[in-house]
């Protein structure tokens, strides 16, 4: 179990520092669709970021509270995870065509 939670831990500080970065990525990249992109990636790293602690409470059940609040940190990041990818999957077309209208101009 100790493993486990350490692994728990490293999932969440890799998740939290993907967050800050694409939160930081957007505001500074040019285009509208690049930036949906990226908000679309930190979508789905902050959804990671509350999934791992859920399942972290549901796998160390120690009473009921624990596995409601681990049920509903588990529920609500997999929403986000869910809903990030899929908008990713929307958005990554218009983002790679921007990405190479941005290229073009700069050549």
């Amino acid at each position: 179990m100790a493993f486990f939670s350490i692994a728990v831990i490293l999932i969440i500080t890799v998740a939290i520092a993907l967050y800050v970065y694409y939160k930081y990525k957007r505001f500074r990249v040019n285009g509208e669709h690049l930036k949906q992109w990226y908000q679309t990636k930190a979508m789905i790293a902050l959804g990671v970021f509350i999934l791992a602690p859920g399942v972290l409470f549901l796998f160390s059940f120690r009473g009921w509270v624990d596995l409601v609040v681990g049920a509903a940190f588990a529920i609500l990041g997999g929403i986000f995870v869910y809903y990030g990818v899929r908008s990713n999957k929307i958005i990554r077309p218009y983002a790679k065509e921007e990405v190479e209208a941005l290229r073009s101009q700069q050549n």
